[in-house]
């Protein structure tokens, strides 16, 4: 009776194993993009960032692989020294649109002097919104945090005035919102909203966006879609 139990037992799990091989054939996906850099990111040449874009042959889905890395220096004992290696430190998979590159840039987002790591997600807004998720290099943990609501706002820069985040969000109107990094998220502290009017807002202590400025707006299409980088006093 055991070994009739153990028979089909066996069985069970080949046909359970054989239908998962099958699956991973029908869902075939390639490579079709790579990005890696390990000479300007974080801590030059002691930082790595490697990102892998997939393609499902069949469903033209798309993904998303996002490793980073750490040089290490290992005692080995066969060969009687010290050798480096990269470490993985963290390891992101997120879906992507099938139509954007990787398109990675490599910049300082907090003035801290290490370099941060974006990469396009997406692209909305009829091509004028860029969608990236962020990452941002912590020199204390020697790691990159993952920015959670990064792709949330479009057309990210460095405000180097304001020593904040700006995001360009185009709509029927443009918004400039002005953004502080806390933790792993963004926190949008003020915003300047035009379209026949410029309408400034700040977070006050409770949290809640107050009105601090009202004007007609009276530019032209291209100071439309210029972005702010001060809002008290209003300066493009």
């Amino acid at each position: 009776m055991n070994y009739i139990k153990i028979f089909f037992a066996a069985l069970f799990i080949t046909i359970i194993f054989n239908s998962c091989r099958k699956n991973e054939n029908d869902d075939s996906y390639i490579l079709d993009e790579k990005f890696v850099d390990s000479v300007h990111i974080g801590r030059q040449s002691k930082s790595k960032v490697e990102v892998k874009k997939f393609t499902n042959l069949k469903t033209k889905d798309t993904f998303v692989l996002v490793v980073f890395y750490n040089l290490k220096k290992i005692w080995v004992e066969s060969k009687d020294g010290y050798f480096h290696h990269w470490e993985q430190t963290h390891c992101y998979y997120f879906d992507k649109d099938g139509i954007t590159g990787i398109n990675a840039e490599i910049s300082d987002f907090n003035s801290d002097g290490f370099k941060d790591f974006t990469y396009q997600s997406g692209i909305a807004g009829r091509g004028g919104n860029t969608i990236r998720k962020l990452f941002i290099y912590d020199p204390k943990s020697k790691e990159f945090i993952y920015i959670r609501n990064s792709d949330y706002y479009p057309n990210l820069s460095y405000n180097s005035d304001l020593k904040c985040i700006n995001s360009l969000i185009l709509t029927g109107s443009t918004t400039t919102s002005f953004l502080r990094i806390k933790g792993d998220s963004l926190d949008e502290f003020a915003r300047v909203d035009v379209s026949d009017t410029i309408v400034v807002e700040e977070k006050d202590s409770l949290g809640k966006f107050r009105m601090i400025e009202k004007r007609k707006f009276t530019g032209d299409d291209y100071d439309f879609y210029k972005i702010f980088r001060r809002y008290k006093p209003l300066e493009y």
